[in-house]
This record gives C-alpha cells, sequence and structure tokens, in this order.
C-alpha cells in the first residue's frame, strides 16, 4: 500500500486543483430556413423589339420556398398587371388570362420556374410555361410580357382577402412592379409603352432588359413594391444586373 501511496496522492493533488467548470466552444448549427412565406426570388424582363433580345422573350418569374416544410402550391397563384401611362395609380385587377393558378408542391429551400412560352428552353430552364405566343403586335396587356412596365404579384388563398381568383378568395403577399407606385418615363424604344417603368435600387436601374435576384438576406415576401425596390443599391431588396446583359445563371436557385 506503501508502495502506491504517493501515486495516488498525486493523482487526488491534480484532479482537486482543476476547476470543475468545463469549457469548450460550441459548434455553430446550420442556418435554419426562416421566410416566412414563399417569395419572388428572380425575375427577367427584356423588350423582345430590341436588338439583344434578338426578337425572343427570356421572360420568366421564379418562385422560392425558404420556409422550413413543403409548400402546397394549389393555395397560390401568380398575378400580371401592365401599366399604360407613367403616372396612374390603380389598384390590382387580374381579369380572366391574366392569372395563373399555381399546381402541385415545392420541396423547401427550392424554386418554381414560370417562364414565357417564347423563352428559349437551352437558356432558361423552367417549371411551366404561361403566356402569349405571338409573336408580333403581341397586346402588352396579357401575360407573360415582362418589358419593365408589367408588374407580378404572387397571391395567396385567404378567406379575408379581396381579389377573387376562379371562385377562390386570395390577398397578394409579394410583387415585383406595382400599378399603385408610380413609374418613371424615358426614351430609346421603338414602343412608347415600353418607356414606362420603375427604377430599382435609385437611378442605377430600371426594370427593362435586366435579370433581377432577391438579396438573400429578404426572408419575408411584401407588397411594399415602393420599400422593396429601394432607393439605393443598399437599401434595396434586390440584385441586378447589367443593363442588355441578362443572366440565366441562377435559374432555380434561391439567390445569386
Amino acid at each position: 500500500m506503501k508502495t502506491y501511496f504517493p501515486i495516488i496522492l498525486f493523482i487526488i493533488t491534480v484532479f482537486c486543483g482543476c476547476s470543475s467548470e468545463i469549457e469548450f466552444t460550441p459548434i455553430t448549427p446550420p442556418v435554419a430556413n426562416d421566410n416566412s412565406d414563399l417569395l419572388i426570388s428572380e425575375i427577367s424582363t427584356a423588350i423582345n423589339t430590341d436588338a439583344n433580345a434578338a426578337g425572343t422573350r427570356p421572360h420568366y418569374v421564379e418562385i422560392y420556398n425558404g420556409t422550413t416544410a413543403s409548400v402546397d402550391l394549389t393555395s397560390y397563384a401568380i398575378g400580371y398587371m401592365a401599366s399604360t401611362d407613367a403616372n396612374t395609380l390603380v389598384n390590382w385587377t387580374f381579369p380572366t388570362g391574366n392569372f395563373f393558378l399555381l399546381s402541385t408542391s415545392l420541396a423547401k429551400g427550392k424554386c418554381y420556374v414560370i417562364a414565357s412560352p417564347q423563352a428559349d428552353p437551352t437558356a432558361i430552364k423552367s417549371d411551366i410555361t404561361w403566356g402569349t405566343t405571338s409573336t408580333t403586335n403581341a397586346n402588352a396587356s396579357v401575360p407573360l410580357q415582362l418589358s419593365g412596365n408589367s408588374a407580378i404579384a404572387l397571391l395567396k388563398k385567404d378567406a379575408a382577402g379581396t381579389i377573387t381568383l376562379s371562385g377562390n378568395t386570395y390577398k397578394i403577399i409579394d410583387v415585383f412592379g406595382s400599378p399603385q407606385v408610380a413609374r418613371v418615363t424615358s426614351t430609346g424604344s421603338s414602343s412608347a409603352r415600353n418607356n414606362f417603368m420603375w427604377t430599382v435600387a435609385g437611378e442605377v436601374a430600371d426594370t427593362r432588359n435586366r435579370t433581377f435576384f432577391r438579396k438573400a438576406t429578404v426572408h419575408n415576401p411584401t407588397t411594399d413594391w415602393a420599400k422593396a425596390k429601394g432607393t439605393t443599391v443598399t437599401d434595396s431588396e434586390w440584385q441586378i444586373s447589367g443593363d442588355r446583359a441578362w443572366d440565366y445563371t441562377n435559374i432555380g436557385l434561391p439567390t445569386k
């Protein structure tokens, strides 16, 4: 016993001299999806008469599910509304043909892309197409012609909503453009109608001939287009491609 006593005493001394607190560096858990609902995550606009557009309509709208669960898309719809001048402010209206009822489901973290039938399918990978197939003298009041003066709304079924589509009541939850926000005018287009548009991020860009990406910092849809479009690059909810420099590399992904 005496032989082992010094060793036992040493062990007791070491343990008694240590703090009872265990210190460690916690591992940061993965960031959870925390969006409150679906939102418009990407959109492409182009004036089809523009030479750079090569007579096509590379128009599409991307919806992102950043919530924590799969979402039933049958509760949602897309609405389209073109503006006819710069200053007239009116409420949203979606006559027959100007809204599209979504279907199927959208898994969390995934996107759903609705494209013009005239978009190049090799460049623009979409889940479904919607809109006019006319290539000449098209009526800009019908979808899906995103020339910069057309507003897009994401709607959701809601008993308290004020918009009726195919017998169901909806409310608007997210927008790109809005007939309730004044446009600006510009020149340089062969179509006077195409000169009405909204500025985005101040005077840095407008809603013509670009691809728009929702910033990753945006977690909630909004109907406040005046705020969402922003007055500067910093406060805008949107990142923007260069003028006539469409970027389709992010289609199907939630952010650029």
